[in-house]
């Protein structure tokens, strides 16, 4: 019995693995892999959101995905912050506000100044916490884990030594044997 239900917790296990590394996927797709950037000469041109540096300046049209952290510097809109905040209602935003990677721009147009870099986001940071947390074990499951490599083999061996030696030594056979030698005592 002890065996099946280490088994069913290490599937258990396993399953709930499967499912962070779905989300964490699922998480990784929000953000947009081009943003458009404001250059030095005022112009506007789509680049790597990877290439972009923190101090740049970024639009977002309505409907948009928003590519890096930062604050706004112009315009207004609401934004739908549920894919990192959980909030169910969008959120107005208005200059010095902050904006986060992989929310969704709902009704204007606004510009941004990058806080942080693409590795940096708070997006970026959810993921690196859910694949660290995913892959460290608690000092308590790490415990049971050594205490199961011991003690399940030493509980079936025990197991099996009750049912097989009495009969093969007391000389009693099966039901009868464990009945009258050791359920007596």
């Amino acid at each position: 019995m002890v065996m099946v239900l280490f088994t069913i917790a290490e599937l258990i296990e396993a399953k709930s693995l499967d499912r962070a590394r779905n989300a964490i996927a699922g998480l990784m797709e929000l953000t947009p892999e081009r943003v458009t950037v404001r250059q030095a000469d005022g112009s506007w041109m789509e680049v790597d959101a990877k290439a972009v540096v923190i101090g740049d300046v970024v639009r977002v049209k309505p409907g948009e995905r928003i590519g890096l952290d930062g604050e706004l510097v112009a315009g207004a809109s609401s934004v739908n912050q549920a894919p990192i905040t959980g909030e169910s209602l969008p959120v107005d935003k208005a200059v010095g506000d902050g904006v986060f990677a992989g929310t969704i721009n709902e009704s204007g147009s606004f510009e941004y100044k990058v806080t942080a870099a693409a590795g940096q986001t708070t997006l970026a940071r959810i993921i690196h916490a859910v694949e660290e947390a995913q892959g460290s074990k608690a000092p308590t499951q790490r415990f049971v884990d050594k205490f199961a490599k011991i003690y399940t083999p030493l509980v079936f061996i025990a197991a099996f030594a009750v049912a097989v030696l009495p009969p093969l030594f007391l000389g009693a056979g099966g039901r009868t044997g464990f009945t009258k030698r050791w359920y007596c005592w």
